[in-house]
């Protein structure tokens, strides 16, 4: 895998391990029930797309269920509780898979999306909720989702956008931060991708940000939850994909049972499910393969195949291979060769618009030129003045994230044009952020200050980060903040010095 997928699952592993100072688990999906302060919210939006979820599975007929990144184990339990499925979660987080085990007692397994530890056609439904956007791999996900399928895959992401244009300029200036939203799709990529999808909104209009009470929450999904087709202004897509087996049923239920008993599946803080037995663990067990060869694996204290150790951590077998290469574009034409040609050149168009260096080598970018300027991301205190990084800074904290790097590095050289009329000369200060692979995120601990000359010249501007106590082996990341007030920047040139 590349260095993006171990970066966020670093950053996972440490989200799906946090606590309150009571002890009681911080869940990522509403598991304590609708707007429950110990967990994330935007549950009314996370609500209403799993209506459309279980609303295509109350149409299909299935037995049994995998949740391809499905952090906490919520979905798969609700799905077991609401059609006695056999269900099962996987994520890129051991400790994402554990939660599942202690809260529902839902088998997991850790699992990088691109290759899938299951067997062709393992289960009848694979389910895929906001993952998408996030995986280094985004075109070999969605193939290995429908490997393992025999009935349905469904597929999830708010990330869909209609305006091309602007989508571009978006894919050109992401940093490949961990776990953010990597890839987003315009629909002509999605009907390209899965030419056989039913493609549906997640909803009609935004849904709300604020905590609803149960009647508010109810009567906005039910309300904002029914069109049919995707179009500017909606949010989102889910997109229903019919497998080999692909079998329809009568619906069970209406749209408002499906959500009473959605907003009614939940567990008190601090609940722990019952240890599963062994015969339990068993039988997940024997569903394994492994993901490089989808031979059979033989038990003991880990899974062995051949010379792969895959270990076993509180009964949640982890299948990442940190060393294993990205797959590679030449693997994929192969993998390719049966399909049609326009669907193969739609896969292969989409990996490419997607496509995102591991990290940037060039120790001198030359930000007159666009290719440059390539995984540069500007705060929204940088304000285009022209072509090129000709900004208006409009408030106190204006900043621009580099690419990756990863790398040593001991200094850098900033060439900056500042002008802020009216402001005395040497009233500027700039300062340099760093994150190391042991950072959540930038810090003021991990940042040195230099100060700023404000008299509308280009200057370069040279910052030590040698000798600082915080500065790590590698850098992965730089936070530039440019300036500490409005003022016009022209940024032109930054120079590394490992």
């Amino acid at each position: 895998m590349g260095l993006y997928t171990r970066t966020t699952r670093a950053w996972l592993e440490h989200r799906f391990q946090r606590r309150d100072q009571a002890g009681v688990y911080f869940a990522h999906m509403p598991v304590y029930g609708l707007g429950h302060p110990a967990g994330e919210g935007g549950h009314v939006g996370r609500q209403a797309r799993f209506l459309r979820i279980l609303r295509a599975l109350d149409g299909l007929r299935f037995d049994t269920l995998l949740d391809v990144g499905g952090a906490e184990g919520y979905l798969a339990h609700v799905v077991r509780g609401m059609y006695g499925a056999t269900t099962a979660t996987t994520d890129l987080s051991v400790a994402a898979c554990q939660r599942a085990r202690e809260l529902f007692a839902v088998p997991g397994a850790a699992v990088d999306s691109a290759r899938l530890p299951f067997a062709d056609g393992a289960f009848d439904v694979v389910v895929s909720s906001e993952v998408l956007e996030h995986v280094e791999s985004p075109v070999e996900t969605l193939l290995e989702l429908q490997r393992i399928a025999r009935v349905a895959v469904i597929v999830t992401t708010e990330e869909v956008r209609y305006d091309r244009a602007w989508l571009d300029d978006y894919l050109w200036k992401r940093p490949a931060w961990p776990h953010m939203e990597r890839n987003l799709f315009h629909p002509d990529d999605l009907t390209g991708a899965l030419p056989n999808a039913r493609l549906l909104p997640q909803c009609d209009t935004p849904p709300p940000q604020q905590v609803l009470g149960l009647d508010e929450a109810t009567a906005w999904i039910l309300a904002n939850t029914r069109s049919e087709s995707l179009q500017p202004g909606r949010i989102g897509v889910t997109a229903i994909v019919p497998g080999p087996d692909y079998a329809e049923r009568p619906r069970r239920s209406d749209d408002a049972t499906l959500l009473a008993r959605l907003l009614a599946t939940k567990v008190p803080p601090g609940h722990r499910a019952p240890v599963p037995t062994a015969d339990a663990d068993a039988a997940w067990f024997a569903t394994l393969r492994d993901p490089h060869t989808y031979g059979a694996l033989q038990q003991h204290a880990a899974f062995l195949a051949g010379s792969r150790h895959y270990a076993i951590a509180d009964g949640v077998p982890d299948f990442v291979d940190v060393e294993a290469p990205p797959p590679s574009r030449d693997a994929l034409v192969a993998r390719l060769q049966l399909h049609t040609p326009a669907h193969r050149d739609a896969l292969l168009a989409l990996r490419d618009r997607l496509f995102l260096p591991d990290r940037w080598s060039q120790d001198v970018f030359d930000l007159t030129r666009r290719d440059d300027r390539r995984g540069f991301w500007p705060n929204d205190q940088l304000v285009a003045r022209g072509e090129g990084f000709r900004w208006q800074a409009t408030g106190n904290d204006p900043w621009v994230v580099t690419p990756c790097l990863q790398r040593p590095l001991r200094a850098l050289r900033l060439r900056l044009r500042i002008d802020a009329p009216g402001v005395p000369i040497d009233a500027g200060t700039g300062q340099v952020f760093w994150k190391g692979p042991d950072d959540e995120t930038f810090t003021e601990e991990c940042s040195v200050k230099f100060p700023l000359v404000n008299d509308g010249t280009v200057r370069d501007y040279d910052v030590v980060l040698a000798g600082h106590a915080r500065l790590p082996r590698e850098v992965q990341w730089l936070r530039l903040d440019l300036a500490d007030g409005p003022c016009a920047i022209d940024f032109e040139r930054l120079e590394l010095f490992s």
